[in-house]
């Protein structure tokens, strides 16, 4: 058995929302497993979720995949550590993380990784049309699903294939009001469910009881799109964490938008709080044509009982639920 890691053994983060995410692969372990844990500084252990079996025949495209993790992973062995960010034994600088599973015939693996922690959020306004002074992803932005790489000689993102469902890169810290323009290339679609292109972020939620990984997802907005020519907004909280909190508006029926694989298109995409409401807006059209006048899609969590929670500030990410890699440029998020 062996532990591998999509961005390595040396890792950097910075405080984008609650967690750390840090993502990888048990290669060849026997299930179910005895262990998983991990221990940040030589503190206390801590247990995550490694995703024991595989869903073979599913069709990732169209569908949820039935596991407690639900789409936060994809195959046998992948997990997601999720370290929270006010963690006790995380500090600026460097950290050592040591990673431990065991398997159902005895078998140990064990990894250490070196996380340089920068707890200093990104402020806004957030410019990233010039990507060619970074070197690695992790300088732009935390990968929080899937895995996404930086092309820097297109001077683009893009996310990676096999892309998995509900891959996220969050670019921007936890602020409120805001607004974010970029330029975004479908490179196919395969028949997708949905395909993204963005999201405000606002954490994900635990199950009850917990499982070791965040199965819920909180959006305060996603913009989503899909090749038959339907576009929706997004709100959640805690979507798929099965308790009794958890809450979507969405945008029903869908609007219409027939979005093309290699044509480059423009996206603006709001969030505003205001007086205790929080709004999602988008709009997307070719690039080089003019910017619409209205918004395609959008939505409020106004009719959403009093007692449930709100959001008040959220983090922009890239995101796709699934299909072929996703390119992204040219983006800027400002303060509203």
């Amino acid at each position: 058995m062996e532990l591998t890691f999509t961005y390595g053994t040396s890792q950097r983060f910075r405080r984008r929302h609650g967690d750390l995410n840090l993502i990888g692969r048990a290669v060849g372990a026997e299930y179910p497993l005895e262990r998983a844990t991990y221990r940040l500084n030589g503190g206390p252990q801590h247990s995550f979720y490694v995703e024991p079996v595989p869903d073979p025949g599913l069709d990732w495209t169209v569908e949820y995949k039935n596991s407690p993790a639900v789409n936060r992973l994809k195959d046998q062995g992948d997990f997601n550590i999720e370290i929270p960010v006010t963690e006790r034994e995380l500090a600026p600088g460097g950290n050592a993380l040591r990673v431990i599973v065991r398997d159902a015939g005895g078998t140990t693996a064990e990894a250490l990784v070196e996380l340089d922690w920068n707890p200093e959020p990104v402020s806004l306004p957030l410019e990233l049309a010039d990507l060619s002074g970074y070197a690695h992803i992790q300088e732009v932005g935390q990968v929080v699903n899937g895995a996404f790489d930086l092309d820097r000689g297109g001077n683009a993102i893009r996310s990676r294939e096999p892309v998995y469902p509900d891959s996220l890169l969050l670019l921007g810290s936890a602020h409120g009001s805001q607004a974010a323009t970029y330029r975004v290339v479908f490179t196919g679609f395969d028949g997708v469910k949905w395909l993204g292109p963005s999201d405000f972020f606002a954490g994900n939620e635990a199950a009850d009881p917990p499982i070791g990984i965040k199965p819920g997802w909180s959006s305060a907005g996603m913009a989503a799109l899909n090749p038959r020519g339907e576009a929706r907004s997004f709100l959640a909280w805690g979507d798929h964490s099965g308790t009794e909190r958890e809450w979507v508006v969405k945008t029903e029926p869908p609007a219409r938008f027939v979005v093309r694989s290699g044509v480059p298109y423009r996206v603006r995409h709001w969030v505003l709080f205001r007086e205790g409401v929080n709004t999602v807006s988008f709009r997307i059209w070719p690039e080089g044509e003019a910017e619409p006048d209205d918004w395609l899609c959008e939505e409020t969590d106004a009719g959403v009982a009093p007692e449930l929670p709100r959001h008040t500030a959220a983090a922009f990410g890239l995101f796709q639920h699934s299909g072929r890699a996703i390119e992204w440029s040219d983006i800027r998020v400002v303060s509203l």
